[in-house]
């Protein structure tokens, strides 16, 4: 268990983006505390597809690998929670399911979640063969009849985006408004995107890999793999009890250029700062923050 006293910074999240911060301040010798409660975004990916040298390596095998890193650095980690965030003068309290610590900074690296389709065991094919992200996973569905589930523009902007890799794609708004101008639907059938309306009442398949929809109309739409968009939440409400401005709109923090806050002392990374949420950017993320931190934490006598 971590002691009691202040960290020169506590790190909340043990993803790519936290993992490397946190082992770039381990490399510049500066106590560092990782906090994780073991839950990723990409819990069900059968493998991380374009981080450098890593390809399709699984989640799990590369949190592994970089816990492990983080610890030959000298970084401490915590198995819990965080619940609360706090400035006490020129330090953090963050309360924990484990105690309460103190640091000098706190970088936010705890992520967002995606809400899944409201279909019957669809959970069960998620990372298999329904995926959330076509840049993560879009590649090893070349050539596929893919079915995109979801209304309005974001799901005509992704069944778009899904033509980097097949022909093959029908949009399914699941019993819902489609929501599309007349630009939406122009694009859509210049390039031969069907739509269907019916809700999808189940999902048959064999172990991960999906073969069809079965709409509430009877028909049996055979697809191969799934894409969706229905939204995404930032996994706790910590940055706004802190104070730190976020967009309306998208679930991020908005940073600056150094991934701080509004809040001085304060940084978000990964996919909780704006840009690719892809495992490669994250990392950079983490990478960027550390160095900006490292600065920060330096005295006057040292900086030129």
């Amino acid at each position: 268990m971590p002691d009691q006293s202040t960290y020169e910074c506590l790190i909340i999240g043990g993803g790519p983006a936290g993992l490397t911060c946190a082992i770039f301040l381990g490399r510049y010798h500066r106590r560092v505390l990782l906090i994780d409660n073991g839950r990723p975004r990409n819990y069900a990916s059968h493998g991380v597809h374009g981080f450098l040298g890593q390809n399709n390596i699984k989640p799990g095998v590369l949190l592994r690998r970089g816990k492990a890193e983080a610890i030959a650095a000298g970084v401490e980690t915590c198995d819990c929670t965080a619940t609360e965030i706090a400035r006490l003068g020129d330090v953090f309290e963050v309360k924990t399911t484990s105690g309460i610590f103190r640091a000098r900074r706190v970088v936010l690296a705890y992520g967002v979640r995606d809400e899944l389709p409201a279909i019957p065991e669809i959970e069960k094919y998620y990372g298999g063969s329904v995926h959330h992200c076509p840049d993560c996973d879009g590649f090893e569905n070349t050539g596929k009849k893919i079915a995109v589930i979801g209304t309005g523009k974001a799901a005509a902007g992704l069944a778009l985006k899904l033509l980097q890799w097949s022909d093959d794609i029908t949009i399914f708004t699941n019993g819902h408004d489609r929501d599309w101008t007349e630009e939406h639907v122009s694009k859509l059938l210049m390039h031969g995107i069907a739509t269907k309306d019916e809700a999808i009442i189940a999902i048959e398949g064999r172990r991960q890999q999906v073969n069809a929809l079965v709409l509430s109309s009877g028909e049996r739409a055979p697809v191969e793999s799934v894409f969706f968009t229905i939204g995404v939440k930032r996994s706790c409400g910590l940055a706004e009890a802190l104070g730190c401005k976020v967009f309306d709109d998208i679930p991020n923090i908005v940073v600056d250029e150094y991934k701080q806050t509004s809040v001085e002392g304060v940084y978000a990374i990964g996919d909780l700062a704006p840009g690719s949420q892809l495992a490669i950017t994250s990392a950079a993320d983490g990478a960027i923050a550390a160095i900006a931190i490292n600065e920060s934490l330096l005295p006057p006598s040292r900086i030129v």
